[in-house]
């Protein structure tokens, strides 16, 4: 009868109230940018994003601070890619060239910040305040 042994303290668990809480969910984030795809375009890395707007609001200007790093982790390139216009509940495809780098030689992307934001007259005041969430369909990771 193990299920007893195992129930016992359970039921005490929720008796007392002395359970862990429940792990806070991370918050919705309205902006998903998402690294598709890197590529080779002459002698510069080419690179696919693919950024989903779930919000009701259009985003007029998003402007990121995209860091690239090298094999040995040190900074290689830093870019202020302008992401807008995103309309409201749409997905768009932007493409930026690094130049001067391999996409062999790129370790990890960083989104570093929001640069610029502004967004439609429909929007809050909060609209601006998340930084978009980050996803990486390529070999390299895109972090925050």
């Amino acid at each position: 009868m193990r299920c007893k042994h195992l129930l016992a303290p359970v039921a005490l668990c929720g008796a007392l109230g002395v359970c862990l809480p429940a792990q806070a969910e991370e918050p919705a984030r309205p902006v998903t940018v998402e690294l598709n795809k890197l590529e080779t375009a002459g002698g510069d890395c080419r690179v696919t994003w693919v950024l989903n707007n779930a919000s009701s609001h259009d985003y007029d200007r998003l402007k990121l601070d995209i860091v690239a790093f090298d094999a040995n982790g040190v900074v290689a390139k830093r870019l202020g890619a302008e992401m807008g216009p995103l309309p409201a509940e749409a997905t768009r495809v932007k493409l930026f060239d690094l130049a001067g780098l391999t996409c062999q030689g790129i370790s990890r992307l960083l989104l570093n910040g929001v640069l610029t934001c502004e967004t439609g007259a429909d929007a809050g005041a909060d609209a601006c305040a998340t930084v978009p969430g980050t996803a990486s369909r390529a070999a390299v990771p895109f972090i925050q």
